[in-house]
């Protein structure tokens, strides 16, 4: 049998008419990345100050579970940041502990101890004497980098307090 030109036209449309109502297949839609979790921001710690002379002139910063503790001898300064069990650093690496008040600022690197502190230690010189003193002026005491989980400690000025337990640290340098 032949089909006219006409009856082919429309066998044509037909068949095309049925394949348009197949269901077309499905998208193919690659999965979106997760986004980062958004950084934990610390209120930074409201501290105060104690302070003890003696053969090691001991001072320390402290409150909200967060404390720079200073110990100053002929020899070295050291300090010690002591934080709360949820503010451990990664262990084995190298932290910056860093201090920018009114009175200028510096960093010193300390390194990850167990008991949730990190500890840097230098030699006893003048210009360690001299960060003391300006960490006695008060501002605020950085540790680590913002991925850690530790708040900044603001550091009070020390007034009449720090002044005379200074005494005890230039001893240390000139006995």
């Amino acid at each position: 049998m032949k089909l006219a030109p006409p009856r082919l036209v429309l066998a044509g449309a037909v068949a095309l008419l049925l394949t348009s109502c197949e269901r077309p297949a499905a998208p193919v839609i690659a999965p979106t990345p997760t986004p980062p979790p958004p950084p934990v921001v610390h209120r930074p710690v409201a501290s105060a100050w104690s302070f003890h002379a003696g053969d090691v002139c001991t001072a320390t910063a402290g409150g909200g579970g967060l404390a720079l503790d200073v110990a100053a001898s002929r020899d070295t300064l050291e300090l010690v940041v002591r934080m709360l069990r949820g503010a451990a650093m990664p262990a084995s690496r190298s932290v910056a502990i860093t201090f920018a008040g009114a009175s200028g600022a510096w960093t010193m690197t300390g390194h990850n101890a167990a008991s949730h502190r990190v500890i840097a230690s230098q030699p006893m010189t003048e210009d360690q004497a001299g960060r003391v003193l300006i960490l006695l002026g008060g501002g605020i005491v950085k540790v680590g980098n913002r991925s850690d989980s530790v708040p900044e400690l603001r550091i009070p000025n020390s007034g009449t307090p720090g002044r005379d337990w200074f005494e005890c640290v230039r001893r240390q340098l000139f006995p």
